[in-house]
């Protein structure tokens, strides 16, 4: 084989490599914009895999995994979340032209989202009725709130709760196991107010995702959710 075809060969391999990678950072820029539409979050990083890369044309990929800061949803903002999605089929047109990232079929999800305890003060503050200079405090295996409650308009009691936060099919929530009023330990607290308190629906993300595992940390909620049977 000649000099002048061996040359031409390699400038053509380069080039496919070139295309390649030009191919995948451009689809996964294009996944993070869709993802920044759908949670809100100017925080999102993507990257989008297929083999080889032109097949992403059509809109199949190998895997897609983003990561998202800051992400809105509903009353409540989850301060990071990561998704590991396997086997997927996107809408290409939507994608490209409107960069809307539309899920028309996947295998596998995995979904790991973070609540801070300054983030769930927050929401308490501003959700539920009554809640007044609500503090949190996440520590491993416990959730302790101290607020201040309203009853009636008038009355005003400082309310300290221990519990944990608990999750069934695609909704979280806290629930107390202790509560003190005024310093004063309360027996049955039973159907009162802040016994339990909705934090997290999932069902607002742009996935359709189950609660497998909620872990307390130091300050923060680990939530570790997938789409797989049991």
């Amino acid at each position: 084989m000649s000099k002048r075809w061996i040359i031409a060969i390699l400038l053509v391999l380069f080039l496919a490599v070139i295309a390649e990678v030009m191919l995948s950072k451009i689809v996964s820029d294009a996944v993070a914009q869709g993802m920044t539409g759908l949670t809100g979050s100017r925080q999102v990083a993507a990257h989008v895999e297929k083999s080889p890369a032109f097949l992403m044309l059509g809109g199949r990929f190998d895997r897609v995994d983003i990561d998202a800061q800051d992400v809105k949803l509903d009353k409540i903002a989850l301060a990071d979340m990561h998704v590991l999605m396997t086997d997927v089929q996107l809408d290409m047109e939507a994608l490209i032209t409107r960069r809307a990232l539309v899920i028309q079929g996947v295998r596998d999800i995995d979904l790991t989202t973070v609540v801070t305890q300054d983030e769930l003060a927050k929401y308490l503050n501003s959700s539920v009725k009554g809640v007044k200079n609500a503090n949190v405090a996440v520590s491993p295996g416990k959730v302790e709130v101290n607020s201040q409650l309203t009853l009636g308009g008038i009355a005003r009691v400082d309310v300290k709760l221990e519990g944990r936060i608990t999750g069934e099919q695609d909704k979280i929530k806290f629930v107390a196991e202790r509560f003190w009023l005024n310093n004063s330990p309360v027996g049955n607290i039973g159907g009162a107010l802040l016994t339990e308190v909705p934090l997290v629906d999932l069902s607002k993300l742009p996935f359709k995702v189950t609660v497998r595992d909620i872990v307390t940390e130091e300050g923060k909620v680990v939530i570790h959710t997938d789409n797989r049977s049991r």
